[in-house]
Order: structure tokens, then sequence, then C-alpha cells
């Protein structure tokens, strides 16, 4: 993934994580995520979400990002990452989240800051593709 979409991302730019149900369906869910060149590493308090036990039975996924900026054509400039999740068994969640907080709410956020609140799990996201529109792909 392209330094500038790194950096974007971890700016604090929603993603939508599309996972496969049982049945082959999509499953989509917002979540916060931090990159790196060749993964994305999720945070979860909960193993008992839906999304979770997607991902433990087929870790294929797909993860969608907005720029927030219109293109000349009139539309969002966006990035698409395709790759294999992995629950990870280390906890980390709680930390991670925490962590992102600083990003997606505000720099002196203090978002499940609490040890009391659990450790959580961490899913890493292996990249397989990386696609899209925008700059920030250069």
């Amino acid at each position: 993934m392209p330094a500038k979409a790194v950096d974007a991302i971890n700016g604090g730019l929603l993603a939508h994580l599309v996972t496969i149900d049982p049945d082959g369906s999509p499953y989509v869910r917002c979540v916060w995520t931090y990159a790196e060149v060749d993964s994305l590493m999720i945070g979860s308090m909960s193993l008992d979400k839906r999304y979770i036990r997607n991902l433990q039975r087929d870790p294929r996924v797909s993860i969608s990002y907005e720029s927030g900026v219109i293109d000349d054509h009139g539309l969002a400039e966006y990035l698409v990452a395709e790759g294999h999740a992995e629950v990870l068994g280390d906890g980390g969640g709680r930390v991670l989240l925490n962590r992102l907080g600083a990003a997606y709410i505000g720099p002196d956020a203090d978002f499940l800051a609490d040890p009391a609140v659990g450790e959580g799990h961490r899913i890493r996201v292996r990249l397989t593709k990386v696609t899209g529109v925008g700059a920030w792909l250069a």
C-alpha cells in the first residue's frame, strides 16, 4: 500500500469491512483500522461478534475507504483493500483501540484506557490487493 494511503488511513478514515456470512452473502461493518504497508490491524473487544465468527470460518475480506476528496468527475476518491484476516490470540485490542481513539475521536481521547475493560483482540489483515482511485494511491 502506498505511503500516502497509509498516512490517510491512520489519520482516521472509517473503514467498511466486508466479511462472508455462512450462506455466502456479504456482511458489512464499520471498523477503525491501523494501516501498515502490507497489512491492516483492527481491534475488537469481543470474540462474540458476527464479523469475528465470519473471519474465523472464512478469512477473506474486503475493506473500503473514502478519502473525502471529490475528483473532477464528481466521484469520491476511494481505496479498496483485499486480503486474509487472522484473529490474533495475544489480546491487544484495548490498547490498539485506545491508540486509534486519538485519530478517530481526538488527540486527547481516553477511549478504553481503563484496564478493567479487558484486553480485547486484534485482527491482522494481510493484504493481497489494493485498488482504487485518487492521489493517495500514487
